[in-house]
């Protein structure tokens, strides 16, 4: 087997498997409008973060994980410290509230 097939084969096998175990959803912030919140995001298959921002009191962000679980973090302006991490399933678009 030469070189360029046994590369193609890895390319198409690479793109295969991140397209197939990609899962998206939406993280929402359960604060009120106009009360903000810092939320971080894991996926916890890479322990990559896959979202880090201030998030309006009711408004959704979407995220995108290799495997199909997250781990969320979050803190109130002011604080010093994220509180607990959680875990939940991010899957079909479904929505996850913190």
């Amino acid at each position: 087997m030469t070189l360029k097939p046994i590369v193609l084969l890895s390319v198409v096998a690479l793109l295969g498997e991140s397209a197939a175990l990609a899962e998206s959803c939406k993280v929402q912030s359960s604060h009120p409008p106009g009360q903000w919140k810092f939320i971080r995001v894991y996926d916890v298959r890479t322990g990559a973060v896959v979202l880090g921002q201030a998030v309006n009191g009711g408004d959704a962000k979407s995220v995108t994980v290799r495997g199909h679980r997250i781990k969320l973090e979050a803190k109130l302006p002011g604080a010093l410290h994220y509180g607990p991490a959680v875990e939940a399933d991010c899957k079909e678009g479904q929505t996850v509230k913190i």
